[in-house]
């Protein structure tokens, strides 16, 4: 679902009020869409609440008066966190290389076999984390955050992630694991039964989400299977929340919610495309998993 420039000029710059987000959500969950992940981080309160709006007025006989009145208005970010609990919703955090931010909420379980996971995996130190109300109430949380090769392109993506020594899923595959109503991810690294390693540490060779077993290189990645522009797979957010959708449009897919607005910094470089909005990345992974269609390199 994409904020693009056209819902930006309909409904105004970004962030929109959490009240608006929530109608997004409700149309969504209603349409039947199987979860909702987000491609975005709710990091601050929301500034067209009226609690956040009021104090910009000044003091002033008028204000006095609207005050009270005011002050009995729901608060936006309240009223996002009772849809996001309502709903399943992924939130979406980005991770850091160095220290700073909050502690992302954990939604999920892990079971390893084999080698430890966290030792294949590259560090972060801090992380950039939604209101605490929305991680709480969200089905899943799952980091977004995603690392061009040396010349910039982006051929592979995360599905574990770890900040400090904890694990972390990304939101791809959280998306995927509350759409399953699934509770732990299952990861098998060398050492493992099954696993071909020849006694040396070879790192991480698949993640079981759901029924769903996604093979992996040794820092638990995926190669990009790019497809392109497919002119299908995105919807303008602003057809959702002003037209009547089909229901198999929405009904039974995973939803990701995203922007390909270039003044809101998400674009990256594909293997086919000098220019994609991060989103379609995510999007694009989860069809390779849903398809079982890879690209596939030994680790040997």
């Amino acid at each position: 679902i994409d904020i693009d420039d056209e819902s930006l000029t309909r409904y105004g710059q970004w962030p929109w009020p959490r009240t608006l987000v929530s109608k997004l959500i409700v149309k969504l969950h209603n349409l039947g869409a199987a979860s909702i992940a987000f491609d975005f981080v709710f990091a601050e309160p929301d500034r067209t609440s009226p609690a956040q709006v009021i104090p910009m007025w000044g003091d002033n006989p008028t204000v006095a008066k609207l005050k009270a009145e005011i002050d009995s208005l729901p608060d936006n970010d309240k009223v996002m966190a009772g849809t996001i609990r309502k709903t399943r919703v992924v939130t979406g955090f980005a991770l850091l290389p160095w220290p700073g931010g909050g502690q992302p909420a954990s939604k999920a379980g892990f079971a390893t076999a084999g080698d430890d996971p966290r030792q294949f995996l590259p560090l972060y130190e801090g992380a950039v984390t939604n209101l605490a109300m929305f991680e709480e109430a969200s089905k899943g949380n799952g980091s977004f955050s995603v690392a061009p090769e040396r010349d910039g392109v982006i051929r592979r993506l995360p599905l574990l992630m770890k900040l400090g020594d904890k694990l972390y899923p990304s939101l791809a595959a959280e998306a995927l694991r509350v759409a399953q109503g699934a509770s732990t991810y299952i990861v098998s690294s060398s050492g493992a039964h099954g696993v071909e390693s020849f006694g040396q540490s070879t790192g991480i060779s698949s993640i079981k989400i759901g029924t769903f077993p996604v093979l992996t290189d040794f820092a638990g990645r995926v190669w990009l299977y790019d497809s392109g522009k497919v002119a299908e797979r995105v919807v303008p957010a602003w057809r959702v929340l002003e037209t009547e959708l089909k229901p198999e449009l929405i009904s039974g897919n995973i939803v990701f919610i995203g922007s390909s607005a270039a003044g809101l910094q998400d674009i990256r470089t594909s293997p086919l495309q000098s220019v994609v909005a991060g989103v379609q990345l995510h999007a694009q992974l989860l069809e390779q998993i849903l398809h079982h269609d890879y690209l596939l390199r030994p680790d040997f």
